[in-house]
């Protein structure tokens, strides 16, 4: 399949002789390119799996829209302008790196989460002792046991 600035451009997904488009649900090739209604909120946006986002209708959406979403989930025939193609592509790219993101920091998170815990079973078994080395180095009156006192 030929690609633009690794963007398939939507006469390359026209092409006859490349089965790119749906002509049953059973075809095991990914079905990638611009597409109608593919979330109920951008009319026209770049599917990367179309299978994979049929079966995600079907398993994760209200009973009552996914005839709906489905019928209305198509490619589109016509040739879209390149640059909102290239641009809603980007869209999806940097998407995809937001949630790749997010899962970082939740794994962060975790560590964290896990690492504060020791800190507290640390602190909770020496405080006496930390305690009385701060009072003899430091001496001060504004720390009440918890935090900083200010006046």
């Amino acid at each position: 399949m030929k690609t633009k600035n690794n963007i398939q451009s939507q006469n390359d997904l026209m092409k006859s002789d490349e089965p790119n488009y749906i002509e049953d649900e059973m075809k095991t090739e990914k079905i990638l390119g611009m597409f109608w209604h593919c979330h109920h909120d951008n009319l026209a946006e770049w599917c990367y799996d179309y299978q994979e986002r049929v079966d995600y209708i079907k398993k994760a959406k209200l009973k009552n829209e996914i005839k709906t979403r489905l019928k209305l989930f198509k490619p589109v025939k016509g040739k879209l302008p390149e640059e909102f193609v290239e641009a809603d592509k980007k869209c999806d790219e940097a998407w995809k790196k937001y949630i790749e993101a997010g899962k970082k920091y939740i794994e962060a998170w975790k560590k964290y989460i896990e690492a504060r815990k020791k800190y507290g079973e640390a602190w909770k078994k020496y405080e006496s002792q930390i305690e009385n080395l701060h009072r003899k180095e430091c001496g001060c009156k504004e720390w009440n046991g918890e935090e900083i006192v200010f006046k």
